[in-house]
């Protein structure tokens, strides 16, 4: 991970369904707006958008949570992860 990007996060695609890691710099997703690409339809999805530029102000946790979805959260030292976590929970149903 480089130096600048100093955060991971793992995601679904809702549009294809395809499971992505992206690294992301701290700095944009607490201050200004991070925007992540879909590999698997190219479809660009709002991380973080503390600025407004994209209406309302605020991040992919508070958006989520306002929907009622959970977001997990560790730091590199205290991460664990599960096979749901990694494969996503439609995939080890399938």
């Amino acid at each position: 991970m480089s130096s600048r990007h100093d955060t991971a996060m793992i995601f679904t695609c809702k549009v294809c369904e395809t499971r992505s890691i992206k690294t992301i710099c701290r700095q944009s997703y607490e201050k200004g707006v991070v925007v992540a690409h879909c590999s698997g339809c190219n479809n660009l999805h709002l991380i973080a958008d503390r600025l407004g530029l994209f209406g309302e102000p605020g991040s992919v946790e508070e958006f989520l949570a306002g929907r009622g979805e959970e977001v997990k959260k560790g730091s590199i030292e205290t991460l664990n992860l599960t096979l749901d976590d990694l494969a996503g929970k439609k995939v080890l149903k399938d």
